[in-house]
């Protein structure tokens, strides 16, 4: 006679209720870091294109790229603009709280910059 194998239905419920958190967390994760790769995108843009332009119509085109892009945890104040020799570096250090369930929240912080990395 074979002995009957699997999950009774206590354990299934069990890795039914770690499935279900970890599905939570991963749709509350995805827009944050969405939104985190829209950032780096508008400012690797607007450097491409900001040389000879001060931080100001920098800023004011970061805004423009926010508003299409639906960009909302960053402010064109938050954006530190370098200028060397002609080159713009934009760079953009922010933090996002993200509620999960009740009072636990995720908290990313995030960094980016348009500094482009010499190849050697």
């Amino acid at each position: 006679m074979n002995k009957q194998q699997g999950v009774s239905f206590f354990g299934f419920i069990i890795i039914a209720i770690f499935v279900a958190f970890a599905a939570i967390l991963g749709f509350k994760m995805v827009p944050a870091y969405m939104e985190f790769f829209s950032v780096k995108k508008a400012i690797n843009s607007i450097a491409r294109e900001g040389s000879g332009k001060s931080p100001q119509e920098i800023r004011e085109a970061f805004a423009r790229h926010a508003e299409i892009e639906y960009i909302t945890s960053v402010k064109p104040a938050d954006l530190v603009v370098n200028t060397q020799g002609g080159s713009v570096n934009v760079s953009v250090d922010y933090e996002q709280v993200v509620p999960v369930v009740g009072n636990v929240s995720l908290l990313f912080s995030f960094q980016a910059s348009s500094a482009q990395k010499s190849i050697e």
